[in-house]
């Protein structure tokens, strides 16, 4: 059973709950609320994307993920359906389904990410820990924190900016 949280948490602007900033292979994250604070039901964190980036394809087996552009322009994919999300845009990605997103936007774009339960704090922080500073993940580091949070690798970012706006599906033709 998780234990009822009865404390007021503020965390201002720039501020996040670690020590610093994380650094996800170049891409920095505030954990805003984490675990700790709710009883682990949920965590909010936010996550300025660099342009043209984003993570792999990914699949999480234990929390529901919710994302709210703040600023910039995405293109996200949950099971391979893409979907383009400019500010004030959000998505949802079932805990079970496959999803990635990009930066498709010309500056760093801002997401406020959502994940309940809780976890996917936690998952941020040990990736930090183990990979401080490096630009490309190495699968022999990274995979078995995948395996301890309940997540799998599935597939590579998306592609670069102009392929990213093209659909996966094209519309089936009328007769």
């Amino acid at each position: 059973m998780v234990a009822t949280v009865r404390q007021t948490v503020v965390v201002h602007a720039g501020e996040t709950r670690e020590v610093e900033p994380l650094g996800i292979f170049g891409i920095p994250m505030w954990i805003k609320l984490s675990g700790t604070e709710t009883g682990g039901t949920y965590a909010i964190i936010e996550d300025q994307t660099p342009p043209d980036m984003g993570p792999p394809l990914h699949r999480h087996s234990r929390e529901d993920e919710s994302f709210y552009v703040l600023e910039g322009e995405y293109v996200f994919e949950v099971d391979g359906e893409r979907i383009s999300a400019l500010a004030g845009s959000s998505v949802y990605a079932p805990k079970g389904t496959a999803h990635r997103f990009q930066n498709v936007g010309a500056t760093a774009g801002r997401l406020l990410v959502m994940v309940q339960p809780a976890g996917l704090d936690s998952f941020f922080v040990d990736i930090d820990d183990a990979t401080r500073g490096a630009r490309e993940p190495d699968l022999s580091v990274v995979g078995p924190i995948f395996e301890k949070h309940g997540l799998e690798l599935l597939g590579p970012p998306l592609p670069g900016r102009s392929a990213a706006t093209q659909p996966i599906l094209e519309p089936a033709a009328a007769d």
